[in-house]
Order: C-alpha cells, then structure tokens, then sequence
C-alpha cells in the first residue's frame, strides 16, 4: 500500500514537472517572438522546436488547433498531443501500481479514458469561452445602441465596443473588426464569428445586425430591448445553475467514487484485478464502462435545462 502510495505520488509530481516544463517553452516562445519583432535577429531554433514544427504539420494537428482556439487553450497541438501522451503514461503507471493492474488492461482503460477526458475538457472549456461572451454580450448590445443613436455605422459602433469591452468578446469582435478594415464584408465576417462561438444569444445579435443591414430599421431601439432580454436571460441562467448544482457535482462524482470502491476491492481482494484480464472480466469492465458513461450523460441531460 505505501509504495502504491509513494508510486502515485512519483508519477503525479512528474506530470506536474512536464506541465510546467511546457508552460515555460509557452512563455518561451512568445518572448522570443516579441524579441523578434524589436530586433529582427531570429535565435536558432532546437530539436524540441523543429519536431514541435514538424508535428504541427500533420493532418490531425491541424484539424486540432482550431478546437484549441474555441476553447482558449494556450497550447501548440504538438504540445497539447505531448500532454495528453505523458496523462496516459501516468495513468497506466496508476493503474499498475495503485491497482496490481495487468500492462494489456491499464493500456486499454487508459487508452479510452485520456481521449474521453480530453473530449471533455475541450468541450467544456468551449462552453465556458461561450458563456463568458454570453455575460457580456448584453453589454456590448447597449454600446452597440448607443453608438446608434449617436449616428454612427455598424462597422464604427463595432470598432467602438472593441475599443470599451475585455475578454473573449474583445477578441472575438477584434476579429470582425480588423477583417472589415482589411474591406472584407460585413455579413461574412459575423457569420463566421457566429460559428466561432455557437450560441444563441451570439445568433440573435448577429441576425440583426444581418437584417437591419440588409432591411434597415431602429437599430438602437432593438439592440437596447435584446440587450434587456439578454441581462433576464443570464439572471434566470445563474438561478437555474444554483439549482442543479448538486446534480451536476453528482455526474462528476459518480465515476470518482466507482474508481475508489474499485480501488478498495482490489485491496481487499486477492485476483479481483486479474478477474479482468479475462474474456468474462472485459465483458464485465466493458458494461461498467458503458454504465458510467450512460449514468454521467444521463445526470448532464437532466441539469441541463434549456431556456
């Protein structure tokens, strides 16, 4: 027990020290681009840079990079891939020290479990950037509104609330602003700043912008009346996500507290882990699996109440 103990602790302080070994070259990199910039000298790049460079290259880096920026991860693909390399590494590593698992079994279990629970924290960290410009999008409505009244164009009113707002709708509206300086449209611009960010509060303020562009019509007058709805909205929002709460902490905790008893069972039992290096054991682990995923989607769809 203890040097399952001591194991666990090892292979955690080594993730750690890799986390924060690619937080450095993060910051690395961005020095040395803004170093670049003031002197123009450019510094030899390293074996580590160059498989980076080459990496990203690949096909499914490439389709990953834009997930990454939707959910504001701050990681290169190459580097965000190594991540999740070194999570299954230390989760195998878990798996046969802390539980006596067999290599064959862990290397499955982990092999499922680090793609998954990279799905889900990209998917979340896309549904926290959209609820964050979500917040203040009501906001920037009203600047929107007053800019309106006060004569000036959508492309000016824009430029403007780039100018007073912060966050990821700073960013995201920068985007629609600079493409409009370079002459790009309107229209196409928006549209693709809606599939940016899929939401629909963003797909409401985007359609009228769309259709006072095209229809004209009080634009102050409607953007000041979506953006009460909006601020009724995000109220009704926090009060249904104070209510379900508990659910939501109980779909995250259910495969916790499976792990732990499993844990404990293999602990307390002699050949309850070899059990699942057979074909009845993988059947058995196989339909637990299935059963959690259905248990944690079920409580998900339960809390998640549309409005």
């Amino acid at each position: 027990m203890i040097i399952a103990i001591f194991g666990t602790a090892a292979v955690f302080c080594f993730m750690i020290a890799i986390c924060f070994w690619l937080q450095m070259r993060v910051a690395k990199s961005q020095t040395a681009e803004v170093l670049e910039k003031y002197i123009g000298n450019k510094e030899e790049i390293s074996w580590s840079d160059r498989l980076a460079d080459r990496l990203d290259q690949q096909s499914w880096a490439k389709k990953l990079e834009p997930e990454l920026k939707r959910a504001s991860i701050n990681l290169r693909p190459s580097e965000y891939g190594a991540l999740l390399l070194l999570a299954e590494i230390g989760l195998i590593f878990l798996l046969i020290i802390g539980f006596d698992a067999p290599f064959f079994l862990s290397l499955l279990i982990a092999s499922f479990l680090v793609p998954f629970g990279s799905k889900m924290l990209i998917n979340s960290r896309k549904f926290l950037y959209v609820r964050k410009i979500e917040d203040h999008l009501s906001e920037a409505c009203r600047l929107l509104s007053s800019a309106a009244r006060a004569g000036l164009s959508i492309p000016q009113g824009l430029e403007l609330v780039e100018k007073e707002m912060h966050g990821p709708i700073k960013e995201e509206l920068g985007i629609v602003v600079k493409e409009l300086q370079l002459g790009r449209n309107l229209e196409t611009s928006l549209k693709e700043m809606l599939e940016r960010v899929p939401s629909r509060d963003m797909q409401v303020f985007v359609n009228a912008l769309i259709i006072q562009r095209r229809a004209g019509g009080d634009l102050a007058k409607v953007l000041s009346e979506m953006a009460n709805t909006m601020e009724e909205r995000k109220i009704i929002h926090k009060t249904i996500d104070a209510t379900v709460a508990q659910s939501r902490y109980s779909a995250y905790l259910l495969p916790i507290v499976s792990l732990l008893v499993v844990f404990m069972m293999s602990k307390m039992l002699d050949g309850f882990i070899e059990f699942f290096s057979s074909i009845y054991g993988m059947i058995v682990l196989g339909i637990f699996i299935i059963l959690q995923i259905i248990g944690f989607i079920l409580i998900k769809k339960i809390a998640d109440i549309k409005v």
